[in-house]
C-alpha cells in the first residue's frame, strides 16, 4: 500500500522528514493486522505533498473497512476522510455539524 516506505529502510529515523516518519509509523501500525487504528495529529508538521499521500492511504484503509479514529486540532486535512466528527471544548463533547 505504501511502496515508498521500503525506500526508507536503509535510513535512520532522524534522517527522515516528519512526513516520512509518519508514513513509517503508519506502516508499522498496519503490520499488526488490527481492525482499529488510533492516530493523534497525523497531519501535524507534515509537508503538503506527504499530507496528501497520508490522506490517500487513510482513505484506502477506510475503504477497506478499517476503523480509523483521528485526533486533530485542525480538521482541514481530514475533513474528507471522516464519517463523524466531534469537538471537545472545556470537557464538553459536541458533534460537529459541518467539517468545512
Amino acid at each position: 500500500m505504501m511502496p515508498e516506505v521500503e525506500a526508507f529502510s536503509d535510513r535512520r529515523a532522524l534522517q527522515l522528514s516528519g512526513g516520512q516518519q509518519k508514513l513509517v509509523a503508519l506502516a508499522r501500525a498496519m503490520m499488526t493486522g488490527t481492525n482499529l487504528l488510533l492516530l493523534d495529529e497525523p497531519f501535524e508538521g507534515v509537508a503538503p505533498a506527504l499530507s496528501r499521500r497520508l490522506a490517500s492511504v487513510l482513505s484506502t484503509l477506510k475503504d477497506e473497512g478499517l476503523t480509523v479514529l483521528l485526533s486533530e486540532s485542525d480538521q482541514s486535512h481530514s475533513a474528507d476522510l471522516v464519517d463523524e466528527a466531534f469537538q471537545i471544548e472545556r470537557g464538553s463533547v459536541e458533534p460537529l455539524a459541518s467539517l468545512t
